[in-house]
């Protein structure tokens, strides 16, 4: 069986939050402006990603921007592509719609995908930011990629 990739619904919605929580369906978004996909594998999602419109503060106001809130696909299927796949599908909606760039902050604990970002030409960062529901300080790092129309 192969990885079937589907735009969120609020079916698929209830699927991801029954096996990844609460946290994962509250970074999930459906709203106008957003895109959220994801990877199934035998009816089971196995991955997926959301995003967002940010709205941008001055002097940058008018760039229209796209926020990656969350990206995940579980332990066993890393390493096949289906991270790459949700981003550059992401990419594409994004462009599509007219956005300009796009973003994205990960924990240190996601290293393991630093040499993915790179090979999509995302630029990095290191960070730290500052969880108020955690009441933590957290290093890890932001990427973002310039969106060119294609054509």
């Amino acid at each position: 069986m192969s990885i079937v990739y589907q735009e969120i619904d609020s079916n698929l919605l209830e699927a991801i939050a029954s096996k990844y929580g609460d946290t994962a369906k509250n970074h999930i978004h459906l709203e106008n402006g957003s895109f959220s996909l994801v990877a199934m594998y035998d009816g089971v999602p196995v991955g997926f990603i959301s995003t967002y419109t940010k709205i941008l503060p001055s002097p940058l106001h008018g760039i229209k921007d796209v926020y990656i809130d969350i990206i995940e696909v579980d332990e066993p299927h890393r390493r096949q592509g289906i991270a790459r796949h949700m981003i550059t599908t992401t990419e594409k909606w994004a462009i599509e719609s007219g956005f300009s760039q796009i973003r994205a902050w990960s924990s240190q604990d996601k290293n393991e995908a630093i040499p993915m970002w790179y090979t999509l030409h995302y630029g990095m960062c290191p960070a730290k930011i500052w969880l108020d529901w955690r009441s933590e300080a957290v290093d890890g790092y932001y990427v973002a990629k310039v969106l060119e129309k294609r054509g």
